[in-house]
């Protein structure tokens, strides 16, 4: 028989192959081993536990590298290929049938056989039909579209078997493929797998049952990683000679984008549980984060609205003290001032305010001083012109506010800020009660419940400014409070100088806000920095989470992943399915996640009686940003399961 005849008769040849696992100290697998299989030929290969048998079928399946010598599949030297090019020889050449069967529990009988064609870079079509007539080879047409759960440990082996079958590869390598069978079911299986060596398919087969080994047309026994037993076998010299004048190409493996987007969706569906919890950690980060850009912009729309009408219509005057004594004039200001302002064009209201120094006097609303428990307290005493309440916006809890004539008439009487009203219980006027500031008795005619401006009043006790002027020798005005019309302003600022001092302008400071429009632009630039850090927090604490449970996933799916790899995935392809399915699943919550962010800015608005607010580009990128951290998230887990060894993952 010429040379190329014998090559191509030959499915496997091994040449002085050897296999080393370790170096401290080294552990030989596999001695020298030199095998031949032809074609058509069924080969069975026994020996005790930890003999090499598996080692040997693994350099067989080309799922291991030979440390010394030379592998040729259907005369293609494997030792020489690429870890993508290997993947080819196992998509083309070789079939796989396993102990544990792995088949996937969450696709159909159908679409594990099926699973056999998708990364031989073929069309689909007619995968179908290849597979039914497959199934119906191994006798179980009946059950193409049950769950593998449905079915007994016969019925998925000869699924398993029938998965091996589809695309006549040369050669079936059974690794105890009735280890978890009854005798009656081993028995099937042993029956249909001569039946298919009667049809021409190459057979090896590895089994510690010498009954199934004896009927092998061919037997090879190893122990100690050494073969006995061997028949019919050329010497070495002769194999390599035969073997590397091969001219036979490999096939590549490959998977289409439609393939590989079928399969990403079943693994993200097949553990419904796993994906919804995945999805949620997406959903609760992107809800979030557009729930507080959304809630940002409304409470920081309804916020800043208000500061705006505030902040744009207020004058703050008060004396600058002198520039060589560095001291205040008490008399800077006029007792006129508010009725000069008023006839500004532009102020709407306008009044003074004073801090008055009364000494060591207490305010307190008892006459009788108990030791045992406090009742007098140091509290600022403030005197306001009738106009001030106006200009500060003042919010009347119970009473009324004192006008010119208790001023004229030098009336005692108060008016208390919410906070000096608790301090002295007093919390309603229906008594006519009245305090004590110092030994004097003041009627308390007011209580404020609210200021909008000059936040102090709130803690203080005001009296008439004549009052003040005639009992504390109160000078005259300290501050004086303009509001303006939107706009006015710094028009009133530069006129207020001259109105209240025509002798001498540079002797009032006068204060005006920031221009409102910077002011709410940092106002709101600091709101959204910091609701932006929040939403952000979330989305960090959800890319972990998913991260965790995608990589959790890995580890369960890792017999899957040694399936995947056996039967011609490569490193890459494992790696983009794994990223497909958390970036999808990122997608997915991103989606779900926008959703319900604009439905609690919009709930919340509601509640609150606001007008929502949202950024539209917000809930439109959340699906993009729930796959970038999917795509981030899956990153690592797709990296560990592309890097598994395929050996290893078939054995978990």
């Amino acid at each position: 028989m010429s040379e190329t005849a014998a090559t191509s008769d030959a499915v496997i040849r091994l040449v002085n192959a050897g296999k080393q696992f370790g170096i401290d100290p080294p552990v030989l697998a596999l001695r020298g081993v030199d095998l031949s299989l032809e074609r058509g030929g069924w080969l069975a290969i026994t020996g005790p536990s930890g003999s090499g048998k598996s080692t040997m079928l693994n350099i067989l399946g080309c799922l291991d590298n030979l440390t010394s010598g030379k592998y040729f599949v259907d005369g293609i030297d494997t030792t020489k290929l690429t870890d993508n090019e290997r993947a080819g020889i196992r998509s083309q050449h070789l079939g796989f049938v396993f102990q544990s069967f792995h088949l996937l529990p969450y696709r159909s009988v159908l679409e594990n056989v099926m699973l056999a064609e998708v990364y031989r870079k073929e069309s689909a079509a007619g995968r179908r039909e290849r597979a039914l007539a497959s199934l119906a080879r191994v006798g179980l047409s009946h059950r193409a579209e049950f769950l593998p759960s449905k079915l007994s440990g016969g019925e998925k082996q000869r699924v398993a078997i029938a998965r091996a079958l589809v695309g006549s590869p040369s050669l079936l390598l059974c690794d105890e493929p009735t280890g978890n069978l009854d005798s009656k079911s081993a028995a099937s299986i042993i029956d249909l797998l001569r039946k298919l060596n009667q049809e021409g398919v190459t057979v090896v087969i590895v089994t510690h049952d010498e009954n199934i080994a004896k009927q092998a047309s061919r037997r090879v026994h190893i122990v100690d990683g050494e073969l006995t037993d061997i028949s019919a076998v050329g010497t070495p010299e002769k194999l390599a000679t035969q073997a590397t004048t091969s001219t036979k190409k490999i096939g590549s493996s490959g998977i289409s984008p439609h393939d590989l987007l079928n399969e990403s969706l079943a693994g993200m569906f097949s553990k419904v549980g796993r994906m919804v919890l995945t999805v949620l950690g997406v959903v609760i980060g992107l809800a979030a984060l557009v729930a507080t850009l959304g809630l940002t912009r409304t409470a920081g729309n309804r916020i800043i609205s208000q500061f705006d009408q505030l902040a744009a219509t207020e004058v703050f005057i008060s004396a600058r003290p002198g520039k060589t004594t560095g001291t205040i004039d008490p008399k800077a200001i006029p007792w006129d001032a508010p009725a000069r302002l008023q006839r500004l064009n532009g102020v709407v209201a306008v009044g003074s305010m004073s801090e008055v120094n009364a000494g060591d006097s207490l305010v307190r609303s008892s006459p009788v001083l108990d030791p045992t428990t406090p009742s007098a307290f140091k509290l600022t005493l403030r005197a306001a012109s009738p106009e001030l309440f106006r200009a500060v916006r003042a919010q009347l809890a119970t009473g009324r506010y004192p006008d010119a004539g208790h001023s004229l008439r030098r009336d005692r009487v108060a008016v208390l800020g919410p906070d000096a009203a608790r301090n002295l219980g007093i919390t309603g006027l229906e008594q006519l009660p009245a305090i004590y500031i110092g030994d004097h008795l003041y009627l308390v005619i007011g209580v404020m419940r609210d200021v909008a401006r000059k936040p102090e009043l709130l803690g203080s006790v005001i009296i008439p400014e004549g009052t003040a002027q005639y009992y504390f020798g109160l000078a005259g005005p300290g501050t004086v409070v303009v509001e303006t019309k939107i706009g006015a302003p710094y028009l009133i600022a530069e006129q207020a100088r001259y109105a209240l001092r025509p002798d001498d302008p540079r002797a009032l400071k006068v204060e005006v806000p920031q221009e409102p429009k910077r002011v709410r632009d940092e106002v709101q630039t600091d709101l959204n920095v910091m609701f932006f850090m929040l939403g952000g927090l979330s989305l960090v604490v959800s890319a972990i989470g998913i991260a965790n449970i995608t990589l959790v996933g890995v580890m369960e799916r890792t017999p899957e992943i040694g399936l995947r790899r056996a039967i011609g995935a490569t490193k890459a392809h494992i790696a983009k399915q794994f990223l497909i399915e958390s970036t999808s699943t990122g997608v997915i919550g991103g989606v779900i996640g926008a959703s319900l962010g604009v439905l609690i800015v919009v709930a919340v608005s509601a509640y609150q009686g606001w007008t929502p607010v949202l950024d539209p580009a917000a809930p439109l990128l959340a699906p993009l940003v729930g796959g970038v951290i999917g795509l981030l998230s899956g990153t690592y887990p797709a990296w560990r399961a592309a890097n598994m060894e395929p050996v290893e993952a078939l054995r978990a």
